[in-house]
């Protein structure tokens, strides 16, 4: 019968004697680490929301502009009903000129245009164009900083754009280069350091101050809050 020291080291090859490394620890200790597999950088917003914009029709009033504007940098794509072309503000003027002139757009008519808050991002303007005579709409926009909200007039295009560049500099701040007479539309010729429109116009402080002005019984005999 084989003693306790015999049994220990019969089994021991199972296993590896206490203190040695078996051949496949061995091997593995050898072997060098892998590298960790690298995780795919996050999208940043602007990137997510460039692919999630579609393109638009081919053949239509993007492609006119994209070939009437050969040297504008044009960003185009599907909006929930017209196209929608992004522009640099610096680009606005020859944009709206070539847009109205040339026969291929005859984009005549200005529908609107109006400021839109984006806070972080700054601020744009939206203009809404329309030709009765071709047919086809196209929205262009382009954004400015906050801090430099400033942009061509297109007056000298649309005389139409006259009191919308107006109301939009009322609402929000935004300066019009060489509008003829770029006053007060809808504000007091004195209030200009607020506009009504932006997201951190601090509207609990002009409402305290209207109800103050406001009688008791307010207009039309409602009752004050």
């Amino acid at each position: 019968m084989p003693d306790e020291e015999s049994q220990t080291d019969a089994e021991a090859p199972a296993e590896g004697k206490k203190g040695e490394e078996t051949p496949a620890k061995a091997e593995q200790a050898a072997a060098p680490e892998q590298p960790a597999a690298e995780k795919p950088k996050a999208k940043q917003p602007a990137e997510e929301e460039e692919e999630a914009r579609p393109r638009p029709p081919a053949g239509g009033i993007a492609d006119l502009l994209a070939e009437a504007l050969p040297d504008v940098k044009l960003e185009a794509y599907q909006g929930m009903t017209d196209v929608i072309v992004e522009v640099e503000r610096d680009d606005i003027l020859n944009v709206m000129s070539v847009a109205k002139d040339d026969p291929r757009l005859d984009l005549k008519f200005l529908r609107c245009l109006f400021g839109v808050d984006l806070e972080a991002e700054g601020l744009e303007v939206v203009y809404q164009l329309l030709s009765f005579e071709k047919g086809h709409e196209v929205v262009i926009k382009t954004r400015l900083p906050s801090d430099d909200a400033h942009v061509a007039s297109v007056t000298s295009v649309w005389k139409a754009a006259n009191w919308h560049e107006r109301e939009t500099r009322d609402m929000f701040g935004i300066t019009f280069d060489d509008h003829p007479h770029l006053v007060p539309l809808l504000l007091p010729e004195d209030m200009t350091d607020h506009f009504p429109l932006r997201k951190d116009n601090p509207l609990s402080e002009i409402e305290e101050w209207q109800g103050d002005e406001l009688p008791e019984e307010g207009y039309g005999g409602a009752k004050k809050r």
